[in-house]
């Protein structure tokens, strides 16, 4: 087991696989559109994002994408962890607690100790974070308007 930052083949192929598993990251509620990933992703690493990836005999087992920025209301340099992905035949082998916690020891030895990340509500990953001491500061809502007369409400 290795886990190490990606070479570009390798960015370019998770990439190419995001959109395959953007649908279950976010437990269902995006499509998937593999584009939409790819830009997603691709603008983020453009941005200074990286992969960190978890392989065994070159074995592709799994990634976690992670990036800083400045927060907007803070003012404080935060880590960001953007994706989080276990092939489904590695899971439950602590695979992505290993991922976690080599992206947040990387965030913290470059200055960084606020580590944020957004999980959708039905995503069984939701129990790990909360294992590794992530608690919930936001929470997103959503409404979907009638597609008749605002009246009708």
């Amino acid at each position: 087991m290795a886990i190490r930052k990606t070479n570009q083949a390798e960015t370019d192929y998770i990439l190419r696989l995001s959109g395959n598993v953007v649908q279950e990251s976010t437990a269902g509620y995006a499509p998937n559109h593999g584009w939409n990933s790819y830009e997603m992703f691709s603008t983020l690493i453009k941005n200074g994002a990286y992969y960190l990836i978890d392989e065994e005999s070159r074995d592709l087992r799994g990634w976690i994408l992670l990036g800083r920025d400045l927060s907007q209301l803070t003012g404080e340099l935060t880590g960001h962890l953007f994706h989080l992905y276990v092939f489904p035949h590695h899971r439950n082998k602590g695979i992505a607690k290993r991922l976690m916690q080599t992206a947040m020891q990387e965030l913290y030895a470059n200055g960084i100790y606020t580590v944020q990340l957004n999980v959708f509500a039905g995503n069984p990953a939701k129990n790990l974070y909360k294992k590794l001491g992530f608690r919930t500061i936001s929470t997103i809502m959503e409404y979907k308007l009638p597609k008749f007369s605002i009246g009708h409400m």
